[in-house]
């Protein structure tokens, strides 16, 4: 079944926390939760899965005490349903793989100096796709949310690389195309955050001076700085994903319209050499 049932891993979780009254609640996550999923990963073991899964999201194992309520919460609001509905149509659209999807609960964070709480996030492989998320969202932020992932496993089969493989221009047009696909089936309200943040001038001054030189840098852990921004680098908070965005969005103004899996079979060098983000400076 795509969508698997991982509430009945959930509900398994907190049961044996109570039983051992939250001892070992680490481990009993990494037994109920990472050890099924490690057959997707077979190169890593089952810790470095469950760091991989925290990192992008998964509640905290000290979090036992209130995952029931969230799960059934969850279960009240069809989470589990309306994520295999969206899933069906998305396939036929894009006519893309068959994968499994793995939901869980967001992690619970505090609030640092006003900064806004994360409420859901998602990470996609060319194998499975994970949504992490609150008991707090609108059906259609769930269904912008999958179909952003699901649009990067359709991206990343249509490529057929390893992450090591991957060109930096490639991740931007990665993100571009699921920030579009949201635009394009859910409409603007339901685009992240990030999409508006800068100036199309700004921003194609940035992609001239940072990004041209550097879009054939492979190895998507070489690609993040460029992503997100921030931190030690010169580039501005999650500037990657608005230019790669900006790239989709102006192509399709420039050289369409295309409609569903057209465009996103279309090569990278294709959509930028189309977009308002030339190469030539």
């Amino acid at each position: 079944m795509p969508v698997i049932q991982t509430q009945n891993w959930l509900y398994q979780f907190v049961e044996l926390c109570e039983k051992q009254s939250g001892k070992g609640a680490s481990l009993i996550q990494r037994e109920v939760i990472s050890d099924p999923i490690m057959k997707l990963f077979p190169h890593i073991n089952s810790q470095a899965c469950q760091y991989e899964l925290l990192r992008h999201g998964l509640f905290d194992p000290n979090e036992w005490l209130t995952l029931k309520d969230k799960v059934k919460e969850m279960e009240t609001q069809n989470v589990w349903q309306v994520v295999k509905e969206e899933y069906k149509m998305l396939r036929r659209l894009w006519d893309g793989p068959k994968v499994p999807i793995y939901i869980f609960p967001i992690k619970k964070v505090s609030s640092k100096f006003g900064e806004q709480i994360p409420n859901k996030n998602g990470v996609a492989y060319r194998k499975a796709l994970f949504l992490f998320l609150s008991t707090e969202l609108a059906r259609e932020e769930i269904k912008a949310l999958l179909a952003h992932e699901y649009n990067h496993v359709c991206r990343l089969s249509y490529l057929d690389l390893s992450p090591e493989k991957i060109s930096l221009k490639d991740s931007l047009i990665i993100e571009g195309l699921g920030e579009y696909a949201v635009k394009d089936l859910y409409g603007e309200k339901w685009l992240g955050p990030w999409s508006n943040l800068y100036s199309l001038r700004d921003a194609i001054e940035l992609w001239k001076e940072h990004f041209i030189p550097s879009l054939d840098v492979k190895g998507v852990k070489n690609h993040h700085h460029f992503l997100f921004g921030k931190d030690r680098s010169p580039l501005p908070k999650w500037i990657g994903y608005y230019i790669g965005y900006q790239i989709v969005n102006t192509f399709q103004k420039n050289r369409g319209p295309f409609r569903h899996n057209e465009l996103y079979s279309k090569s990278s060098k294709e959509i930028i050499a189309g977009s308002d983000f030339p190469i030539n400076k």
